[in-house]
């Protein structure tokens, strides 16, 4: 037999049941440790680092980090548009360009 902790009467069979009555578990996530840290037990969906990221998260900046937040371009930027091409993709993804234009 298990005790409830709130309730000193209160008993089960975890033979009979192997899952703790509802009362049990409301009280167990009444005071969890929702989004605290990364090693909580439960985290709710956001953009926040203790957060989770939702299924269908773009990594745009709005429902999520961008991608490449961070991450700098560096360099001296070439001549022809397919490079140039690629640093604006880079910067739609959250990279920073710091490169110059060809001379």
């Amino acid at each position: 037999m298990s005790m409830l902790s709130d309730v000193p009467n209160a008993t089960f069979r975890t033979a009979d049941n192997p899952k703790p009555p509802a009362e049990a578990v409301s009280d167990f996530h009444t005071n969890s440790d929702v989004d605290s840290r990364p090693e909580a037990q439960h985290h709710t969906l956001g953009p926040n680092p203790n957060q989770a990221a939702a299924g269908n998260h773009k990594h745009d900046g709005g429902d999520s980090e961008k991608l490449l937040t961070g991450e700098i371009i560096s360099g001296a930027r070439l001549g022809e548009s397919w490079a140039q091409s690629i640093n604006s993709i880079l910067v739609k993804m959250g990279a920073t360009d710091n490169s110059t234009p060809a001379a």
